[in-house]
């Protein structure tokens, strides 16, 4: 059930307003039975206040009337909240003779407003409890408030019972902040639990780079709609589709820890060519592909040669040094286009490279 209090009573509200309506209507009930069936002389009786006192005490206790308090929260304006249930506890029991145990209700009122507001209640609840149960006191030292104890006595009692209130709200609160720093501690690990199983979903375990989810995510997060995953007619996009040459031999020469070694090393340097925007990912083996937020054909074109210019330098794989070159295409969009679309683009391109490179090397070879 959802029930906002901001502006209204929202679902469930007609069943909340019909429970106070309800409380509202006994209270009056009982108020105008004992008007009407006590003597005058008893109408400022304890009875009387008791009558009053109880419902009304009831009706501010429900979460409905305290988030209205709240201002739709019931953590917020504490003050406020507690000042209304101190004072009508105060006011039901001052004239019943045994004022000395307010500190008990008002116990239970910091309690309540413990659960509700958490451990940095314990100071509002504190004051307010002490600030009652001595004006109390004080009342009844003077002859202001009846008290079925000599005045003496119940000094005393006023006085166990303030001790071992404040005592209790104490406790209740270091429990109250034991049980927050638990909860905290609880957030934090799923929260860092969900943190590593969304990395592990959308990044490459080798190279720490994203994967094809998290390309896809990446794309449609900073590139294109959220709704759908295509470029904004606005926007405009490249994708740069990498493939490593020589890879296999040196994986197979110096084995596949070099070779993992190499494909970190590779995506390092690709990585430290990219601007805010842009993403890496490697989609497997020795592919990876660079997605940048640009459409600009010569930015896309400097981008490539670096990134060519970047992995051809040697690699040093623990004491062995060894090179590599790549095969680089790409593909450029101004238009609305889904991510696959300008993956099968640039990888087109890229194969047609490495056909070239193979064709470079052939002929040469055959012309030497």
């Amino acid at each position: 059930m959802r029930l906002e209090l901001g502006g209204g009573v929202a679902d469930g509200g007609r069943g909340t307003g019909l429970r106070l309506t309800a409380a509202a209507a006994v209270g009056a009930a009982l108020a105008g039975l004992a008007w009407w069936a006590l003597p005058d002389e008893a109408v400022y009786s304890p009875w009387w206040t008791q009558v009053v006192g109880w419902p009304a005490i009831l009706l501010v206790r429900t979460d409905p009337v305290q988030r209205r308090l709240g201002g739709g929260r019931l953590d917020n304006r504490l003050w406020l909240r507690l000042t209304i249930a101190g004072a009508l506890f105060a006011a039901t029991i001052a004239t019943t003779g045994v004022s000395f145990l307010f500190p008990v209700l008002a116990a239970l009122v910091a309690g309540v407003h413990l659960q509700w507001s958490g451990a940095r209640a314990w100071r509002p609840c504190a004051v307010m409890t002490l600030v009652l149960s001595v004006a109390l006191q004080v009342s009844v030292q003077v002859g202001w408030l009846p008290s079925y104890l000599p005045r003496s006595l119940d000094l005393v009692a006023a006085v166990i019972t303030l001790v071992v209130s404040l005592a209790l709200i104490g406790n209740t609160a270091l429990i109250t902040a034991q049980r927050e720093a638990q909860g905290a501690a609880l957030d934090v690990e799923r929260r860092s639990r969900h943190d590593a199983l969304l990395h592990a979903a959308t990044h490459d375990a080798l190279t720490g780079r994203l994967n094809r989810t998290g390309l896809q995510e990446h794309f449609t997060r900073h590139l294109g709609d959220a709704a759908v995953p295509e470029v904004d007619t606005v926007s405009t996009v490249a994708v740069i589709y990498v493939d490593l040459d020589h890879f296999k031999p040196v994986n197979d020469r110096y084995g596949h820890a070099a070779g993992d070694l190499l494909l970190r090393l590779a995506a390092d340097r690709m990585a430290g060519l990219l601007r805010p925007g842009d993403g890496l990912a490697r989609l497997g083996g020795d592919e990876f592909v660079v997605v940048l937020a640009t459409g600009d054909a010569a930015v896309v074109a400097e981008v490539a040669a670096r990134t060519g210019a970047a992995l051809r330098a040697p690699y040093d794989l623990d004491g062995t040094v060894v090179r590599v070159s790549a095969s680089i295409g790409t593909a450029v969009s101004t238009e609305p286009a889904t991510l696959d679309e300008l993956l099968r683009r640039a990888d087109a391109a890229m194969y047609a490279a490495k056909a070239r490179h193979h064709r470079d090397r052939t002929d040469g070879g055959a012309a030497a």
